[in-house]
């Protein structure tokens, strides 16, 4: 569900780095307004659908897909991959041609192992009246490949390795917590709010921070240390900068 309601992207905030209630759904609807206005960024950026959600509470949800190693192969196995000539690379083709018509009749005769499964993570942008900043949950699930998606799958394909040891020593941004979603109930990941409002202050180093330009800082900070990046598409489709 989209609220048509447009969101004043100058409201300043009230203490910042907190939010109210109120000043989180403003810049919820902000960057719902910026993605809904540039659709090229959902692609570019990965992106596959952003919604907001205004039932009882302010949310968004990004999905994203993208396409990984395969898990079940190990560093032999993809040398091997790489170094296959483009005679072999036919000559696999062309038994794997051979192998799918076998399966017509004998359902069970291959089993077939993608070397990049499409990995999708649902995204949940929610406020946190705790700690009065937008906390990000998120979940895992592939598309064509029966693997885990526990903690290790989200630091092995989620994590990008130059945030690993600080997300794994709660650094900066707190650690990869998990627990259950406070709108669905269903188990997720969450990226612990502890450290957010004292990263977003130091960010913004005394510049002033709008309803508008909050999300897109707080992405900056927490959204690509599991890899939700924005999309500069998104940045710069007013003319405007997260400043």
């Amino acid at each position: 569900m989209i609220d048509g309601t447009m969101a004043d992207t100058t409201l300043s905030l009230s203490a910042f780095p907190f939010l109210t209630p109120d000043e989180f759904g403003s810049a919820c609807r902000a960057l719902a307004e910026r993605t809904r206005s540039c659709t090229a960024a959902q692609v570019d950026g990965g992106w596959s659908s952003v919604r907001l959600v205004t039932q009882n509470t302010i949310s968004l949800k990004i999905s994203k897909l993208f396409e990984v190693q395969s898990p079940v192969l190990d560093d032999a196995d993809l040398r091997e991959v790489s170094t296959l000539t483009d005679a072999s690379r036919s000559m696999q083709a062309q038994a794997e041609a051979r192998a799918m018509e076998d399966v017509d009749e004998d359902p069970e005769a291959l089993v077939r192992t993608d070397l990049y499964p499409t990995l999708q993570i649902d995204y949940d942008i929610v406020f946190s009246p705790i700690y009065q900043v937008p906390v990000l949950y998120f979940v895992l699930r592939w598309h064509n490949h029966q693997g885990p998606v526990g903690l290790d799958a989200v630091y092995q394909y989620v994590v990008p390795e130059q945030y690993r040891q600080q997300l794994q020593s709660v650094g900066v941004m707190g650690g990869i917590s998990f627990g259950y979603h406070p709108e669905s109930g269903a188990p997720a990941f969450f990226v612990h709010p502890c450290n957010t409002a004292d990263a977003m202050a130091h960010v913004a180093d005394g510049q002033s921070v709008t309803t508008g330009t909050y999300l897109l800082i707080w992405l900056g900070l927490v959204g690509q240390s599991v890899n939700l990046h924005i999309p500069c598409e998104i940045v710069v489709s007013d003319g405007a900068s997260p400043y």
